[in-house]
């Protein structure tokens, strides 16, 4: 437990965008509850591979929100916490709603990096009870830049670990980056100091879809 306390720690430092600063400094000026860090621009577009085996591109999703991630596909503490979110996340959506919602994650782990490992990791996770996840994977060459463009850093470690950016960026109907959304998580795999992960990025798709 006290080895994902400092995975947890070392891999908030790593995030591209201040909300770890936010959450500390929020009750000291008496601000709103975190509720992420809104972004904009238009997303950077990528070609990758999913479980299935199917070439999938983020614009092959213009029209619909998309849920963005990054998982390393061998990871045992905070990927399958957040991975626990998305699931959670869809859950609490209507049907109509996941009609126009995809949830995208991409591999940040090279060695295991394969469609049969991504489909393994999909099927762990149980996020194969996503009709529209996709688990998206290539070889070095490809996953580098889609971690550039979206600012994520990936540190191999010598144990074997893989310290990354974390959180979930979320992506509007016409390809534009809106959201990015990263909470902490305590040692029983709850968010610490903010509402849960799932409930926030149901509360962002939610008001994304009133714009459509």
């Amino acid at each position: 437990m006290r080895r994902q306390w400092i995975w947890i720690i070392l891999a908030s430092a790593l995030m591209a965008v201040g909300a770890i600063g936010y959450w500390l400094s929020a009750p000291l000026r008496g601000a709103q509850p975190y509720e992420g860090t809104e972004l904009s621009g238009a997303a950077p577009d990528f070609k990758l591979t999913d479980q299935h085996g199917s070439s999938v591109a983020l614009s092959d999703s213009r029209g619909k929100l998309v849920v963005l991630t990054f998982f390393d596909s061998r990871c045992t503490d905070v990927c399958p916490l957040t991975a626990a979110q998305l699931l959670q996340a869809y859950q609490k959506l209507n049907r109509s709603e996941v009609d126009q919602i995809v949830f995208l994650g991409v591999n940040v782990n090279v060695r295991f990096n394969s469609v049969s490992d991504a489909m393994d990791t999909t099927q762990r996770w149980h996020l194969d009870q996503i009709p529209n996840w996709h688990f998206l994977t290539g070889n070095a060459e490809e996953l580098m830049p889609v971690w550039s463009a979206f600012g994520v850093s990936v540190n191999p470690q010598s144990s074997g670990e893989i310290m990354h950016t974390p959180g979930v960026f979320l992506i509007d109907q016409n390809g534009q980056e809106r959201w990015y959304i990263s909470t902490p998580y305590d040692q029983y795999g709850a968010s610490q100091g903010t509402a849960p992960l799932g409930d926030l990025i149901v509360e962002h798709l939610r008001e994304l879809l009133k714009e459509k």
